[in-house]
């Protein structure tokens, strides 16, 4: 019985010593793995804290990240090995250290609560410090995108300019591609010298091409040598022109018109006979063969001098290598055909389908003869038109239309289904505003205000509308009209409009109007001096303003442009003393003057005045030439003094003349004073 007991103790000593050294093997095998791996490469021994904290140089990465532990943190080995002393961090992937019940060896209890604390809110940190940080980053963003947008809506404001919605520093449209500079050479073609000046100016302000409109300045040749005027450009006058815009990089495009507003070749005798009606020389007839083959002579003497391999003297060849130009589009015009269907053979015809076979026959013609030109019309006469027609059309692979509207309000001409029509037919569209030609026939300054308001309207509406049209928006053209049509007189001066189209231009470019005077090129491109405080803005465009802000700039035709304030200042003064002495006051007006029956003492009083404003205005009009010819030829000031200015200088010298005359009368009839032989066709009798 003793032995046995013996045993049984022998036995369990025996187990009690192997588990004790099975533990001891454990032990001495995790301080293995600990201090030593083998890596993936083979060769290399490194430790297993340097493996968990990501310090090999190989393909491993830390194994507590592996883990789900970040160990991105500037002290990632502190923050790791806390464990060594009480740690317990908690990674993302759900590993979790936890914290030991007795504190470690030389820590006091004090200091383990504090790094206890310090884990925990490591620990919140990994879980939620991420999404906060980021919150905070889109709050501060959103809150800094605020204040630059509340900045740029008040110096707006001050400027008197328009605030339009997603138009800003933030909005996401940007600018057009093309942007094209409009020059109308049917009314005031300026002096060659002067257009090679300004064409860097419009490259620095952000245009990339022009569109020429020729009308009767081209020098045309052979059947249509009668089509130029006496001081239309000749063929070095439009060499110079090409290089200068080809040298900076500028596309050029041609208009020549196809349809409507060929005045200035129907009106002359050559052309009778191509007319729609007999009595107005506005639209070509469709239906005539003659008058496609006139067309094709028209654009084919355009063109053909337009393209580089054509025009051996365009350029260099060197420079046509390093420039490559090419005649890329021609816009064949097509708007405002006001006479059509009217003549015997076209009245049976639906006015729609004429005009459509009429673009569909010279598009196809282009095409057949310059395959790779692309062609632009006008858009307003296919507003009204029906999705059906236009597609059956056979137009919508031809042309590309240019939509134009001039107001502020764009959608009120074209309505958002009519952007919806046009996408389903063409797979691209221009827009079309203006700088100048287009809120009066009779302007002097063209009004900044709205056109830069145009502008902007155009460039959210493009924003908004591009997207519909599988090739987008190709660009917007700044139209400067100078004629309302061929027979119509003057509007607004190129020279005098220039700080209108920098501010639009400028706008389009930038996809947004740039209130900074520092980084909106506009002082700098017009010469400018720099604003001297803060007090004022730098550009003034309120309502009614003349934006003296240009009289103090040097830009080309600076002086023309000084002159046209002046002027503007004094016709306003002068009709307005013309209005109230005819209109308001009893003793000058057009009664007193046909009867010769006023008092003396009166119109001595109001003649005073007179006698000022004849003065001023006569300085003016002996000064204009030699102002304008800065720019233009004797033609174009001797017309622009006869429209403008001699109207008014003749008024006030008839009121001075008849003022003499009232002044020297000393007797006068009794009343009532005779009817005027001119009222009796009335059937007003003196003697009833």
């Amino acid at each position: 019985m003793h032995s046995r007991v013996l045993m049984v103790c022998w036995r369990r000593k025996l187990f009690f010593i192997g588990a004790a050294l099975l533990f001891l093997f454990a032990l001495w095998f995790w301080g293995f793995l600990y201090t030593t791996h083998i890596t993936e490469e083979g060769g290399k021994i490194v430790s297993l804290r340097e493996l968990m904290l990501g310090r090999t140089h190989g393909r491993h990465e830390s194994l507590l990240h592996r883990l789900g532990f970040s160990d991105a943190a500037p002290n990632t080995e502190t923050a790791a090995f806390r464990t060594s002393y009480g740690g317990g961090l908690v990674a993302n992937g759900g590993v979790r250290f936890v914290k030991p019940t007795t504190p470690a060896s030389g820590v006091s209890k004090a200091r383990q609560g504090n790094e206890w604390d310090t884990i925990m809110q490591d620990d919140h940190e990994a879980r939620h410090g991420g999404d906060e940080k980021v919150q905070r980053q889109i709050s501060d963003e959103m809150r800094i995108a605020a204040e630059r947008q509340s900045h740029y809506e008040h110096e707006l404001k001050r400027m008197g300019v328009p605030v339009i919605a997603g138009i800003g520093p933030g909005g996401k449209g940007g600018s057009p591609v093309h942007r094209l500079v409009h020059f109308d050479l049917k009314g005031a073609p300026p002096k060659v010298a002067y257009l090679r000046r300004l064409l860097p100016i419009l490259k620095t302000l952000g245009a990339t091409g022009i569109l020429l409109e020729y009308e009767d300045m081209f020098p045309y040749g052979g059947s249509l040598a009668p089509l130029a005027a006496h001081n239309a450009y000749n063929r070095d006058d439009l060499l110079q022109i090409l290089k200068t815009a080809f040298a900076l990089g500028l596309n050029v495009i041609p208009l020549v018109q196809t349809f409507g507003h060929l005045e200035y070749a129907l009106k002359l005798k050559e052309f009778t006979h191509l007319r729609e009606t007999e009595d107005s020389p506005q639209a070509l007839c469709p239906s005539y063969n003659a008058s496609m083959a006139f067309l094709e002579e028209l654009l084919g003497q355009v063109i053909e001098y337009h393209t580089p391999a054509d025009n051996e003297n365009l350029l260099h060849r060197d420079d046509i290598e390093r420039l490559t130009p090419k005649l890329t589009h021609v816009h064949i015009g097509c708007d405002e055909v006001f006479r059509l269907a009217e003549c015997s053979r076209c009245r049976h015809r639906p006015k729609d389908q004429l005009f459509l076979d009429h673009v569909y026959n010279v598009a196809t013609m282009i095409r057949r003869r310059w395959p790779k030109l692309r062609i632009i019309i006008w858009d307003d006469m296919l507003r009204h038109m029906s999705l059906e027609a236009l597609q059956a059309s056979g137009i919508g692979t031809l042309v590309e239309p240019m939509i134009w509207v001039y107001t502020e309000d764009i959608y009120k001409f074209v309505q958002s289904t009519t952007w919806e029509k046009y996408a389903s037919v063409f797979r691209t569209a221009w827009a079309a505003s203006a700088f100048k030609g287009a809120h009066g026939e009779g302007l002097l300054m063209p009004p900044i205000r709205r056109h830069l308001e145009n502008t902007l309207r155009w460039l959210a509406v493009m924003q908004g509308e591009g997207n519909r049209f599988s090739h987008g928006l190709q660009g917007l053209a700044l139209t400067g009209w100078q004629r309302y049509d061929h027979f119509a007189i003057l509007c607004e001066l190129l020279p005098t409009a220039l700080p209108s189209l920098a501010v639009c231009l400028s706008t389009a470019a930038k996809g947004y109007f740039d209130v900074s005077a520092r980084t909106n090129p506009i002082l700098s491109s017009l010469t400018c001096p720099e604003p001297t405080g803060e007090h004022h803005a730098w550009l003034e465009l309120h309502k009614d303003s003349l934006t003296v802000t240009f009289s103090r700039c040097m830009f080309p035709g600076s002086a023309i442009y000084r002159f046209a304030l002046r002027l503007t200042a004094l016709l306003a003064e002068s009709n307005e003393y013309i209005e109230d002495i005819k209109q308001h006051r009893g003793w000058l007006t057009d009664y007193n003057i046909r009867h010769n029956f006023s008092s003396a003492s009166r119109v001595d009083e109001l003649l005073g005045e007179n006698y000022r404003l004849l003065n001023s205005v006569s300085n003016l009009a002996r000064n204009a030439g030699s102002t304008l010819a800065e720019v233009y030829d004797h033609w174009t000031y001797g017309e622009f003094i006869e429209q403008r200015i001699f109207p008014v200088l003749e008024e006030l010298k008839r009121m001075e003349r008849a003022g003499e005359a009232l002044r020297k009368r000393r007797v006068w009839p009794q009343r009532p004073l005779p009817y005027l032989k001119p009222f009796e066709v009335l059937g007003i009798d003196e003697k009833t």
